[in-house]
């Protein structure tokens, strides 16, 4: 059988590591899984940002969910700004959620710090962001409430600003649902 031309593959032929990466991402032999999930290591291993940054404008991201992108971003801030559009490409053209929608966050401590699986990297609140993302993209109209001890609607942001804005009005104490609920209902929704 002929071996795959994977990245675990070209990388543990002992090559040098930069040339394999950017071989792999001009070929475009590269998923864009394996391009957010490596982002870390390919800056490690000093793949140049012209690469890296056409790598991600030509990555199919049909089947990417925004919390790859948020993990990605998470070990690699400094392209944030590269990785957003990409991450909202993948939300393009989704049929959209008619009316209004209210997406209610938990914002209390329990959501912090734990990771979502055993081998997860995010812990629930950046999972609780990711689908707020995606929510406020799939939908006519969205309003996004965050609620732990209070509840606050949360300013019409979207990608990573809508991540930023939802971290920053977390109050990471207690759990009062009902007080998200009724902020929701403040702010009506279909």
């Amino acid at each position: 059988l002929a071996t795959p031309d994977t990245w675990e593959v070209a990388l543990s032929t002992g090559k040098d590591k930069k040339e394999t990466w950017e071989r792999l991402i001009t070929e475009g032999a590269l998923g864009g899984l394996a391009l957010l999930r490596n982002l870390r290591n390919m800056k490690e291993a000093g793949v140049s940002e012209k690469a890296i940054f056409a790598g991600l404008n030509n990555m199919n991201t049909e089947r990417i969910l925004p919390f790859r992108f948020i993990s990605a971003a998470k070990y690699a801030p400094q392209w944030e700004a590269q990785i957003e559009p990409v991450m909202l490409k993948c939300l393009e053209g989704k049929d959209k959620l008619p009316g209004k929608t209210a997406l209610v966050v938990d914002g209390s401590g329990s959501m912090f710090g734990t990771a979502i699986s055993a081998k997860s990297e995010i812990d629930r609140f950046e999972a609780a962001t990711a689908l707020a993302i995606l929510v406020r993209e799939i939908c006519e109209r969205c309003a996004v409430v965050v609620f732990s001890n209070n509840a606050s609607l949360v300013p019409a942001r979207r990608g990573f600003a809508l991540r930023d804005a939802l971290y920053s009005q977390a109050e990471r104490s207690g759990t009062n649902t009902q007080n998200g609920i009724m902020k929701a209902a403040q702010e009506g929704y279909d």
